[in-house]
């Protein structure tokens, strides 16, 4: 396995989730972000990130980590973890379709006990300054990674890579919200999928061929559009709506502010 390709480790950004309420079971995508402290600006807090529709109303929520031998990932030592409800719905918002928990007591015990996990967490440095996200064309290539229907390779504890196009322009406010659609196979289970652009070798800007590599965290798959009008049966149109990554930022960044003003307090 090739650890120095960014695709291999964006791979590692995302874990399954399930979320199991009054009604069954309903499956979905996390990833791992870091946010840097408003204490310590060197220190980052790591978050997991899920859709807030996927545990909406549930009554346990668990998500599934890969163990670590040395610097590779061990996929033959799976832990699964309830997440906290209580954190999950209290740091929610239904109007960006976000929740989140914050995972670094978590991972800190598992190393302290020498049971480390595997992972890869979202840097803030990939989400692309307004500047940039301005300079990109009306259709870019897109990536996102997570687990459509609930697929996923069990064996080796890996999650899907899914391609596509941007729909509508991701600097445009698609109906007037901090979103943009894709142009890709999205179904239900890639809700929470990060979305990103991901170039490797060559890549076109405004002005010319670049060579190089490039990767942009354009922001979080929240939706798949369906046609209901055709009888009782919804048809999937191929189509995904996208929380834009720098509004996602700004609620994670008033996520962390509030949980560490809580863990002043009881300081």
């Amino acid at each position: 396995m090739n650890l120095d390709d960014l695709s291999t480790q964006l791979l590692f950004t995302t874990v399954p989730i399930w979320a199991e309420g009054p009604n069954g079971n309903t499956s979905g995508t996390a990833f791992l972000f870091n946010v840097p402290s408003t204490v310590n600006p060197a220190q980052f807090i790591p978050l997991l990130v899920t859709n807030q529709h996927v545990i909406a109303n549930a009554k346990r929520v668990v998500v599934e980590f890969i163990g670590r031998k040395g610097t590779q990932p061990d996929t033959s030592n799976k832990l699964h973890v309830d997440v906290d409800l209580a954190t999950l719905n209290q740091y929610s918002d239904a109007n960006l379709d976000l929740a989140v928990a914050p995972i670094g007591g978590l991972l800190n015990s598992r190393e302290q006990a020498g049971m480390p996990l595997f992972f890869r967490s979202i840097d803030p440095n990939l989400i692309p300054t307004d500047a940039a996200l301005g300079e990109l064309a009306a259709m870019e290539e897109i990536v996102f990674i997570g687990y459509p229907s609930g697929l996923r390779d069990e064996k080796n504890s890996l999650p899907l890579i899914r391609r596509g196009i941007t729909a509508t322009p991701a600097w445009n406010d698609f109906r007037g919200k901090p979103s943009f659609l894709i142009d890709a196979g999205v179904f239900p289970g890639s809700s929470g999928s990060p979305v990103f652009i991901l170039n490797q070798g060559a890549y076109a800007t405004r002005t010319g061929l670049n060579v190089g590599t490039r990767v942009l965290f354009l922001g979080v798959l929240t939706s798949t559009m369906v046609q209901s009008n055709q009888g009782t049966n919804s048809v999937y149109l191929g189509l995904g709506t996208v929380t834009r990554s720098n509004v996602v930022k700004d609620y994670l960044s008033r996520v962390v502010s509030q949980l560490e003003k809580i863990i002043a307090v009881q300081n």
